[in-house]
């Protein structure tokens, strides 16, 4: 049978640094859907009947907004290991606006709640159609705590099986409730979320026609699976290192403007953007405080700890784990270290968020799962061969970080975008391409181009922010559907910036937060700035990269507009 899905999903970072403004586009074409019968009633009993033997559903409302729908609430229960429950809300459009497509949120962080809204792209995905479920992935609690870990049958379904309960259950009832025998399926999520989708592709092949995979960390790293862990410990110890060690935020701000205009030309068109962060080369003894400090210059203690960051951890045998972080449009990475300085507190909770710093906190609720509750990362010494090896050793038991693998959902049918920031501090845009260029070499450039595309952000952060295109999880996720339904294999996409150009395609639920208020600290979660003028992005496949006709360098704007670029 013709595979119809899609996945997408969310990350930490992004998380910390907000969801933006939502704008209106046109909508997905309708799609065919082959009819069974005449459908369900929006009553407990019916959907009840509909669900399988492991599903209780406890409610079925019609809801009003932010389209008439039937709300429905429920849990699967899982077993061997277990009991346990995931519970998942499933928000089925009314019949006459369903376009015969479902969407499953991934989620950022640990999950750990139901979600309404979907975060990757943001917004509700019933104003398009989509009948839309999500789960907590069979845990409660806060989005950067992971010691649920230490709990087989909760570490089971937040890796996997929670999210594939839910999905055979939410899936079995959109069917049933609409009197159908097939449908598009999507997922969709980054970082967090993007784990999500990657453990749907590699274990479950079958449940999703398309996924969006965005910035699933380590995707790369075979050595070490718990490299992640690692490079957040070297960041928090480098903030911690010495007095005036932690970067703040006004100051990562000035050292982006400063690398930006040295870097801006490396690619061949000044544009305020660095598209690729390899070609960037900085002294930052240019910008040193000749004396004291200063709003404007770096202190030895400040420059050191950048150096750092931008060398990674290193191990054992005193060689680099992996990448460190990236040198362009820096500010983005206080969502990981930071709003205030140290000392932070080793709370999880939202309401102490801003004593904290995710770079800390993530590493010590992972550890606390292996090490025990006096677990501290900033006392971890990364060239101990001792605590590697516990760590590795603990991350292959549980299987937690394991690299997905597309082969089974490539012979599924299934289609595949992968979506990166060029400057996400989280997960690195070469750990991504380090992944394709594997599976493409395993499986072939054919069979991969047939089934699997990937798409670099530039200026983009952890899954959003910074100076780069605001929608361009939404534009790769409108290419995405056009593959799955009409066949039609993306190529360059153009990406915006800007309230005239950007088109987020879940814009009409502007008033429902993406994250509920207990996650955020009783906080709406803020909008990111227009950072620049209104321009376009071209966006190419890798490994296509995006190049500025250079003949029209002397032509007022034309950095901005997507026809002067090519992919190539």
């Amino acid at each position: 049978m013709t595979r119809r899905i899609l996945a997408l999903s969310c990350s930490v970072g992004a998380l910390a640094m907000g969801l933006g403004a939502l704008v209106s586009v046109g909508p997905f074409a309708r799609t065919a859907a082959h009819a069974a019968g005449p459908g369900l009633a929006c009553s407990v009993d019916a959907i009840q009947a509909a669900a399988p033997p492991d599903t209780v559903v406890f409610s079925a409302d019609r809801v009003a907004t932010p389209v008439p729908h039937c709300k429905v609430e429920g849990f699967v229960t899982s077993t061997n290991p277990g009991p346990n429950r995931n519970y998942f809300r499933l928000q089925l459009p009314a019949k006459e606006n369903w376009k015969g497509r479902f969407y499953f949120i991934g989620l950022g962080g640990s999950a750990g709640y139901v979600p309404t809204n979907s975060q990757f792209p943001a917004g509700n995905p019933m104003v398009k159609g989509f009948a839309v479920a999500g789960t907590d992935t069979g845990h409660r609690g806060d989005l950067l705590d992971w010691r649920f870990l230490d709990d087989p049958a909760k570490m089971l379904d937040h890796k996997n099986r929670g999210g594939h309960l839910t999905t055979v259950a939410a899936q079995a009832i959109t069917k049933a409730y609409y009197g159908v025998t097939t449908m598009y399926r999507y997922h969709s999520g980054c970082s967090g979320g993007g784990r999500m989708g990657g453990e749907a592709l590699t274990h479950y092949p079958e449940d999703y026609d398309g996924v969006l995979l965005g910035e699933r960390s380590g995707i790369s790293n075979n050595k070490h699976l718990e490299f992640s862990n690692y490079r957040f410990i070297h960041n928090a110890q480098a903030m911690n290192r010495e007095p005036g060690a932690w970067l703040s935020p006004a100051k990562l701000k000035m050292t982006e403007q400063k690398v930006t205009a040295a870097c801006d030309a490396s690619d061949g068109a000044v544009d305020g953007i660095v598209w690729d962060h390899r070609a960037c080369k900085f002294d930052f003894n240019t910008i040193k405080c000749k004396a004291g400090d200063g709003p404007d210059c770096l202190t030895q203690p400040e420059i050191t700890s950048i150096k750092a960051i931008l060398d990674g951890p290193r191990g054992p045998d005193g060689q680099r784990f992996g990448v460190g972080w990236p040198i362009t449009n820096m500010s983005t990475w206080s969502g990981f270290l930071g709003q205030n300085p140290p000392p932070w507190t080793l709370s999880p909770s939202a309401a102490d968020r801003d004593r904290t710093a995710a770079t800390h906190i993530i590493p010590y609720t992972r550890g606390t799962a292996i090490f025990g509750a006096d677990f501290d990362p900033l006392k971890v010494d990364l060239r101990d061969k001792t605590i590697i090896d516990r760590w590795e050793q603990s991350a292959r038991t549980l299987g937690f970080t394991e690299v997905p693998n597309p082969t089974g959902y490539e012979r599924a049918g299934g289609k595949l975008m992968l979506f990166v920031g060029v400057s996400s501090p989280c997960c690195s845009n070469l750990e991504m391409m380090e992944w394709v260029d594997r599976f493409t070499r395993e499986l072939g450039p054919a069979r991969a181009n047939n089934f699997m595309a990937m798409y670099q952000a530039p200026g983009v952060g952890h899954c959003f922010g910074g100076p780069g295109p605001q929608d361009g999880a939404d534009v790769v996720l409108q290419a995405l559907a056009d593959w799955v339904e009409k066949g039609k294999r993306p190529g360059g996409i153009v990406a915006h910036r800007g309230a005239e150009r950007v088109k987020l395609i879940f814009a009409a639920d502007t008033d429902v937060p993406a994250l509920p208020l207990e996650l955020t600290g009783g906080k709406p979660l803020p909008k990111p700035l227009e950072n620049g003028q209104t321009r376009d992005f071209l966006l190419c496949p890798y490994p296509q990269k995006s190049v500025f006709d250079r003949s029209k360098a002397g032509v007022p704007g034309a950095v901005f507009e997507a026809a002067n670029w090519s992919c190539k």
